[in-house]
């Protein structure tokens, strides 16, 4: 889904750039306000990653979302190792997001270590060697801690303004 994203949020800001090229040569819009204009819509894009990712897990997967104090309802234990971990890390709102399906794959997203989330299968919580998945646990929930997709919008500003800049000089001759 956040290779999805990628794509059609750069896709979306080719479009948005070459629209600014034109205002650009129109004498509409300034250099450093199609610039600015650029880095904008590439910020909106960060900060709606969070929003998007947990729309398109309730939609395509069905997922549900549940608390770690819900955990700790259900399952005591499992939710004190998770908390120790957040503990550990810092990581604060941990919210699990639990997809009916076979397999056993855990992975996590978040953004600037806010917000996290814990994909689990469901049978996760029936499974009895919790144990050996607890090292992808903290693994994945050090990577929500550290994962940053600023730099990856950062460099399609980068990438959008290089494009703005070749578009404009077409555009001018």
């Amino acid at each position: 889904m956040l290779t999805l994203y990628y794509t059609a949020s750069f896709i979306v800001g080719v479009i948005l750039t070459v629209l600014v090229s034109h205002l650009l040569s129109a004498g509409e819009l300034g250099a450093r306000g199609a610039a600015l204009m650029i880095l904008c819509w590439n910020v909106l894009f960060v900060l709606i990653l969070p929003l998007v990712l947990d729309w398109s897990e309730a939609k395509h997967f069905k997922t549900r979302f549940i608390k770690l104090e819900e955990v700790a309802q259900s399952n005591p234990e499992l939710a004190a190792v998770l908390a120790e971990q957040c503990e550990k890390l810092s990581i604060h709102k941990l919210r699990l997001a639990v997809v009916d399906s076979p397999g056993e794959e855990v992975f996590g997203y978040g953004l600037w270590g806010n917000n996290p989330r814990l994909v689990v299968s469901g049978t996760f919580f029936r499974s009895h060697e919790k144990a050996r998945m607890l090292p992808s646990i903290e693994s994945e929930l050090t990577g929500v801690k550290s994962q940053d997709h600023t730099m990856v919008f950062l460099l399609f500003t980068v990438l959008q303004i290089v494009l703005q800049q070749i578009v404009s000089i077409c555009l001018w001759t």
